[in-house]
């Protein structure tokens, strides 16, 4: 019996001996994988301030269909046309323009500008379901935006100061821009600022410079020099 005790205890020595070195690298392996995945990690987060290697941003997509912009280069260019902000998303480009003069000031002394709503909104996308070259045209189509080629349908807004809408109107009306409604969006806010909604087709070059023409005779891109807290990076 001691003999067979004696084989039994040699048998469970030699299976825990050999069992040893497979734990050992099993949990290796393990802290090398989290070791490589804190890494990456580590990789993906934002650069501090004090480096000034500039890194390209994460782009978060939250609809599965979305697909990536046509051409975000020429909505960026076209933004810039007018000072705004370029928000190209697939066939659209969307452009925001803040307005930084006058402070619209809600009753509770909240400085309006600086929300993007508080601005021109100029959106274009293509005019045929079956045009591909979004935004590719150029300028030579005059005035008139008779290119078919490059027939962009653009729809949107400008908030205006009661003296800005009458000079705005006149300057549609030169390129034949719709009128489609004048209105509020805001109660108690100083000075009252209307929006007025439009919709044209044309060239993308011709429209954002009609678009510019009309923001022109606005007090848009008035720099304000004193501490209003008004947007100062939208302005040219």
């Amino acid at each position: 019996m001691n003999y067979i005790m004696t084989l039994m205890l040699i048998g469970v020595l030699a299976i825990t001996m050999m069992a040893i070195p497979i734990i050992g690298n099993s949990s290796v392996q393990n802290a090398v994988a989290q070791s490589q995945s804190a890494t990456n990690q580590s990789d993906s987060k934002p650069p501090s301030k004090n480096n000034t290697n500039p890194q390209v941003g994460q782009v978060f997509i939250f609809n599965e269909k979305s697909k990536a912009a046509n051409d975000p280069e020429k909505c960026a260019a076209l933004a810039s046309e007018v000072s705004g902000k370029a928000i190209p998303d697939y066939n659209l480009c969307d452009i925001v323009v803040y307005r930084q003069a006058p402070a619209i000031t809600r009753d509770d002394g909240l400085v309006m500008n600086n929300f993007s709503g508080i601005g021109h909104y100029i959106e274009m996308v293509p005019a045929s379901l079956n045009d591909t070259k979004m935004f590719m045209g150029n300028s030579s189509s005059g005035s008139s935006g008779d290119n078919t080629e490059n027939l962009k349908a653009g729809f949107g807004e400008f908030a205006l100061l009661d003296s800005e809408v009458i000079p705005v109107r006149e300057v549609m009306q030169k390129y034949n821009w719709t009128e489609t409604s004048l209105h509020h969006h805001l109660l108690g806010e100083t000075p009252k600022i209307l929006f007025l909604h439009w919709s044209v087709n044309g060239d993308a070059n011709e429209l954002i410079k009609q678009a510019k023409e009309m923001i022109m005779q606005t007090s848009t891109y008035d720099n304000l020099t004193d501490d209003s807290k008004t947007p100062s990076s939208a302005g040219p």
